[in-house]
């Protein structure tokens, strides 16, 4: 069994969504802006690109099947950086920006990426009249695979016994919790304090939910494997 140590307030979480992160490089070609039609603008490129991540936000919001429970019951996209151009009268020859899918389980990572290349093909033909080395590349940055436990797994039930309580959760950030269950292993995530404190400048734990995660680390410590076949 695998017990993640996240925030989910103590409460066994299981469920979470996917999260997948991609950096795309643009090559244009750079020229004086005065001469603009002769190059090929890296950052109104990667725009295209980008107005069609954004896109994808509407289009699950509307049509996916809400997944209840989570925060935000579909899927979603966010370009969180962007980085490009040297000068106010040069066109831009270089463009970079990272995106992120967060997935519900069950959503194919590999086919919802490759809507985005698929989109960014089809910009590329026209750069590459202009230049024939312009385009479009695609590094992987993460891929950390959604999760989904069963009520009845054993890893969730002996949270349930340890903290005390009858109740699961779900919850929108990522773990490794994905990985652990690809493996072969039962799984869950539960630990101390909420994810709304997290990534805060005041970001922190309250007394009382460290109290509540020492009492259920000492039940495990005090288990017998036998009682877990019961």
């Amino acid at each position: 069994m695998c017990i993640v140590g996240e925030p989910t307030s103590m409460v066994p979480a299981v469920a979470h969504k996917g999260a997948y992160r991609w950096r795309c490089c643009v090559r244009g070609k750079a020229v004086h802006s005065s001469l603009a039609p002769s190059g090929v603008n890296a950052i109104e490129a990667a725009a295209q690109v980008i107005s069609h991540i954004s896109a994808m936000n509407g289009d699950w919001r509307a049509n996916e099947q809400p997944h209840e429970g989570f925060d935000v019951p579909h899927s979603t996209a966010a370009v969180c950086q962007v980085q490009g151009g040297i000068a106010d009268n040069i066109v831009p020859e270089d463009c970079r920006f990272h995106y992120e899918f967060r997935l519900l389980p069950g959503t194919d990572a590999e086919r919802i990426q490759r809507l985005v290349v698929d989109h960014a093909a089809t910009i590329e033909q026209g750069m590459r009249t202009i230049s024939k080395t312009s385009g479009f590349r695609f590094e992987p940055i993460i891929a950390v695979p959604a999760f989904q436990a069963h009520p009845d797994d054993p890893a969730v039930q002996l949270s349930l016994r340890l903290a005390r309580t009858s109740q699961t959760t779900l919850v929108s950030f990522g773990t490794e919790a994905g990985l652990f269950q690809r493996a072969g292993m039962s799984t869950v995530v539960c630990g101390p304090g909420s994810i709304e404190q997290a990534h805060q400048a005041d970001e922190y734990v309250t007394l009382e939910q460290l109290a509540r995660c020492e009492r259920f680390l000492q039940g495990l410590t005090e288990l017998k494997l036998p009682s877990l076949a019961q």
